[in-house]
């Protein structure tokens, strides 16, 4: 009986509960932003913990929360995302007006801007950003407006932006100098030490665009700041010092730059970073390779070369093959430069990402080898060069008329799609239904259609299958990637058979055709319709759509449309711009 008692307690206890008391918010709060950036499930979980709370401003909180961290799963589930949003900003209203609803306000649009952030949105998500950092200044809330600053900084720089990213930078350097009260000492180091970095970077990125060495200084001068700031914080320090070497490389300044890789150098070991020793020691080849001090660079790469198994590593690892056949060469060492050159030339070509100039460069020197043959083979070259010269000529006969079929080809297939694209444009534009037919080869199919002629189904039964597809149709059901027969059999009431029958019978297609064309028509009107969508990359449309990736959808996009959505969307700018 006492037993009992205590459980009735208990769980009254529980379920009459209204709020949770501020310390245990806030302690649920620092945990879902200390996870929120890797593990998401206790983000969830201490998430979990707030939503019992009758408190209007702490569910606010807490599915605002819940909204950005379903955006954040491998696969974003965007739909509930959008609910939990949409319950956020219901709490949001039933607050009075208050210094607490401004408090929870500020929370929600920041949220909604990492969401925005998150789904590429990134006008609206600068927005909210805007929107939080005021709302923040007003309750004074100034950690919370330099977090929004540097999003919005970091947002700008990405789209290219970057005077306004470094002028939104320095913002938030201000604030956090009138706010330092706030901070523990570790906390406002690595605070500064963020803001120097992430100067420095917008200035170097700058640098890149502009080509004004004045960037580069200021560059220079962020990262030891940084550098400062970072003095216990070994990895921002390392990472300052790194980066303020690459700088000196591009200033050509290689004997600065070889200091600063030392020194980076021993805070790597110190602390056994094997991928930054590797990068390390390839730059400071690099460097030493730069002044012509080839005995000191054949060192470094050497060392490349034994130690580098990382893949993080790899871009580093084939260019170092470059630099020792080149040193190789320099000391008449023919067959360990050619060993090394044929060792680039294999790894470069299965490394997809090396720079087309990179390829050209290494290929010119390559050629540099006949240099060291002998005069006998320069004589048989000789006596073969007419020979070469009339097949030369043939090669760019043949190249010259492949070049002009492959044009005309060309030409064609694009007159081709743009017809097709323009067709489905003024179609979605006018509202109609049509169907494309296309010549598509007989292959065999993972859905076999239902042709029963013994199958019956009463017209009624018919009738009420097709009306719940079309309801599931307007609520965008199909969008879901779990929209197949099974699901929507068993979401509607009726078995697979019946289903399958119905649409082979109505539709004239299998269910999966059925589907996928679903899925399709909604990408092609949204994206003739929204300019938003037509800035998603094509993973982010294909998971819009219920598709699992980006290929799938493509190809049936292709086989909708004749085109790809790139294509597609490329049509209808160029349409929109000359209108």
């Amino acid at each position: 009986m006492k037993n009992i008692s205590l459980l009735f307690f208990f769980f009254s206890q529980i379920l009459f509960s209204q709020t949770l008391s501020e310390k245990d918010f806030i302690k649920y709060q620092d945990n879902v932003s200390f996870h929120i950036n890797g593990k998401l499930d206790s983000a969830f979980y201490y998430v979990d913990k707030i939503k019992p709370s009758k408190s209007n401003a702490q569910l606010a909180y807490a599915f605002a929360a819940q909204a950005y961290l379903y955006q954040l799963k491998k696969y974003p589930d965007t739909l509930d995302s959008n609910k939990s949003l949409d319950r956020a900003i219901i709490h949001l209203n039933k607050i009075a007006n208050s210094l607490e609803k401004k408090k929870i306000s500020s929370k929600v649009y920041n949220f909604k801007g990492l969401i925005n952030w998150k789904r590429r949105k990134l006008g609206e998500a600068i927005r909210n950003y805007e929107e939080a950092k005021k709302i923040a200044i007003e309750v004074d809330d100034k950690i919370l407006a330099v977090k929004c600053s540097n999003n919005r900084a970091l947002i700008l720089a990405e789209v290219g932006n970057y005077e306004l990213a470094i002028s939104s930078v320095k913002e938030s350097d201000r604030l956090i100098d009138k706010t330092e009260y706030l901070y523990t000492n570790e906390n406002f180091l690595k605070a500064k030490s963020s803001v120097y970095i992430r100067l420095a970077t917008f200035y170097e990125n700058y640098y890149s665009v502009k080509k004004n060495i004045k960037l580069l200084d200021s560059s220079e001068l962020n990262y030891e700041k940084a550098i400062i700031y970072s003095k216990n914080l070994f990895d921002r320090k390392l990472k300052a010092q790194m980066n303020l070497a690459n700088i000196y490389v591009k200033k050509g300044d290689f004997k600065n730059a070889e200091k600063q890789y030392l020194a980076s150098l021993v805070l790597a070991k110190q602390n056994d970073l094997s991928i930054q020793i590797t990068t390390l020691y390839y730059n400071l080849g690099y460097v030493s390779f730069g002044q012509k001090k080839y005995e000191k660079a054949l060192v470094y790469f050497n060392k490349v070369d034994s130690i580098s198994v990382y893949e993080t590593n790899r871009l580093e690892q084939i260019k170092t093959m470059y630099y020792l056949g080149k040193i190789h060469y320099h000391y008449e060492n023919y067959k360990e430069s050619e060993r090394y050159l044929n060792l680039y030339d294999a790894k470069f070509k299965k490394y997809e990402n090396l720079k087309e100039e990179e390829t050209l460069s290494v290929n010119f020197f390559i050629a540099n080898k006949e240099v060291n043959e002998d005069v006998e083979t320069l004589k048989k070259e000789l006596k073969i060069r007419k020979i070469r010269s009339i097949l030369i000529q043939i090669l760019i006969f043949v190249v010259f008329f492949s070049l002009i079929y492959f044009l005309y080809k060309n030409y064609i297939g694009k007159k081709q799609a743009n017809s097709k694209v323009n067709k489905l444009i003024e179609e979605f534009k006018q509202k109609k239904e049509t169907v494309i037919v296309q010549e598509v080869k007989q292959e065999v199919r993972n859905e076999s259609v239902v042709n029963d002629t013994s199958l019956s189904i009463d017209e009624e039964k018919e009738n009420e299958i097709v009306e719940k597809l079309i309801q599931l149709e307007k609520l965008n059901y199909f969008l879901r990637e779990d929209f197949n027969l099974q699901n929507t059999a068993k979401k509607i009431k009726t078995n697979t058979t019946y289903l399958s029958y119905v649409v082979n019978k109505r539709f004239e297609k299998s269910f999966s055709e059925y589907s996928n064309e679903l899925k399709i028509n909604y990408a092609i009107e949204e994206m003739i319709t929204n300019s938003t969508f037509r800035k998603y990359s094509t993973q982010a449309i294909a998971e819009t759509v219920g598709f699992k990736n980006a290929v799938s959808f493509a190809k049936s996009f292709n086989k909708r449309t004749g085109v790809t959505p790139v294509q597609f969307i490329k049509k209808i700018e160029k349409n929109n711009s000359i209108l």
